[in-house]
């Protein structure tokens, strides 16, 4: 038996029988239909050759609704209300006396209020030289060493040739970012104009009034180049097509039918698709390799790089341990024994770890570590004799440099505990890292009046009546008193001068 794929075919194998000879009672038993059926089958059939036909679809007939009695009062009530819900409308019609279900109102609704449809994305071209686009995409990688990660891969694509610089994180914080920018730019040897972000909080802090607020930080790293950052407006990432598309590129060419073992190995091998891959291959618009695009056009028109490139070093604050190390990402850099309890600046690159003392002078030089891997980097000359290592001697100054109150707690400490006397200041001096020094000093004034000289007395004394501050205070506080040493004095007039001018004007 045939088997009929659709209506039409089946409608073309009965006009075809028939005019072979079948009756229609014959055609009724063998396609299982109704001879009416049959007969509206052939009967349409020769009206098509008859009369003609068109090729659109007919009309269909609608109905009579319970709702078109009501249509002039919807009318008006959008009319005064555009914003009215299909429930309010609802309630609305029903108090009028519309006896019908909400469906069909919100229905009828959405015909008589139609949506605004979104205008067309006209893609342009820019001039050689004139614009960039960065953003981020994660992908989550099976490594063949380090298991199942997620990476983030960061892209920054010249607009006009399409050259593009790509290279794998795990993060995309403030420095990972401008630290993936100069790379780029050192890439391209140049920089373009301007480029295009995202809402990212590391380039645009928020939208006010319909405009960008943007990083401090990142302005200042962007202005050493000399270029402009251009932030996209929200839920518009198509502005942004240039750099979103490659993405796909990315994902069938560099990441498919690809193992690697780690996430070095994967960025290895991102250097080497950019060089034999993405740079050579023909892009669709262009009709032009990246590369053969960028040396004929582009290279002669970005912005040259400067002589010195930014510092993108991260600064942070460390109070020294007691066992003569700082910390930073769960590892340990050791310093001389001299600065234990002190609050030393970490200067921290992608390679190394520099220490440097409360007077900025350069007292430890570390290669960095791997974050979160929980390892000693010590220096041996960093240590003296180790029957001092943890006894008082090394940090009597730091502790006395608390206040006032310092040296004469620290007599009673050693009359209280004579052998443990190092170990209870090194626990006070520790306290540096959460409290400020003269809430420090104070806790100690108020220990002294019940005679406890404890260290854990001093910690519960802080507790109970200091705030607890982070050092990175001590930077936030430093820059805004330089912002209000650099802003200009503003001096209140008189009051009573307004009133002169004001009575001067009335007399007019």
């Amino acid at each position: 038996m045939q088997i009929f794929r659709n209506r039409e075919e089946i409608e073309h194998a009965v006009v075809v029988m028939h005019h072979d000879g079948w009756s229609k009672r014959a055609l009724a038993r063998h396609f299982k239909m109704s001879r009416n059926t049959i007969r509206r089958i052939l009967r349409k059939h020769q009206d098509r050759r008859d009369q003609g036909h068109c090729a659109l679809p007919a009309a269909k007939c609608v109905g009579k609704s319970k709702l078109d009695e009501y249509l002039p009062r919807m009318t008006n009530l959008l009319a005064h209300y555009p914003d009215i819900t299909g429930q309010r409308l609802f309630e609305e019609l029903r108090d009028d006396g519309y006896t019908g279900g909400i469906t069909i109102v919100r229905d009828r609704l959405s015909k008589l209020r139609p949506r605004p449809k979104k205008k067309p994305t006209v893609r342009f071209e820019t001039l050689p030289g004139e614009q960039s686009q960065m953003d981020w995409s994660s992908y989550t990688i099976h490594f063949t060493e380090d298991g199942k990660k997620t990476v983030l891969c960061f892209s920054y694509i010249l607009a006009f040739s399409r050259r593009q610089y790509i290279d794998f994180t795990e993060d995309r914080k403030f420095h990972t970012l401008i630290r993936r920018h100069q790379d780029a730019f050192d890439y391209f040897g140049g920089v373009t104009r301007h480029c295009l972000y995202d809402g990212e909080k590391t380039v645009i802090l928020r939208w006010e009034a319909g405009r960008p607020v943007y990083n401090p930080q990142f302005v200042s790293f962007i202005t050493h180049y000399q270029s402009k950052p251009v932030g996209c407006r929200p839920g518009s990432p198509q502005t942004k097509g240039k750099v979103e598309a490659p993405f796909k590129y990315v994902e069938s060419n560099l990441l498919n039918a690809r193992t690697f073992e780690t996430l070095d190995d994967l960025r290895r091998t991102a250097r080497w698709w950019m060089s034999n891959r993405s740079d050579l291959h023909i892009h669709d618009t262009t009709r032009q390799s990246p590369l053969e695009r960028f040396f004929e056009q582009e290279r002669s028109a970005l912005i040259p790089l400067p002589r010195h490139p930014y510092d993108s070093s991260e600064v942070v604050l460390r109070v020294c341990r007691i066992d003569g190390f700082v910390e930073y990402k769960t590892n340990f850099y050791s310093v001389p024994f001299e600065y234990v309890a002190d609050i030393l600046a970490l200067k921290i690159t992608e390679h190394n770890v520099a220490v440097y003392s409360p007077d900025l002078d350069l007292i430890a030089d570390h290669a960095r570590l791997p974050d979160g891997m929980g390892n000693n980097s010590e220096n041996p000359d960093h240590r003296g004799s180790t029957k001092i290592k943890y006894g008082l001697e090394p940090v009597r100054l730091s502790f006395i440099a608390l206040g006032d109150a310092a040296e004469p707690f620290l007599s009673g400490l050693q009359d209280r505990h004579p052998k443990k006397c190092g170990f209870h200041a090194r626990l006070i001096l520790s306290m540096k890292e959460q409290y400020h020094a003269e809430s420090i000093n104070n806790a100690l004034k108020h220990a002294m009046s019940y005679y406890a000289f404890d260290g854990k007395a001093i910690e519960r004394i802080l507790t109970a009546t200091a705030t607890r501050r982070t050092l990175e205070s001590f930077r936030v506080e430093k820059a805004r008193q330089q912002l209000v040493q650099a802003l200009p004095k503003i001096k209140q007039r008189p009051l009573d001068e307004y009133s002169t001018l004001t009575n001067k004007k009335a007399s007019r």
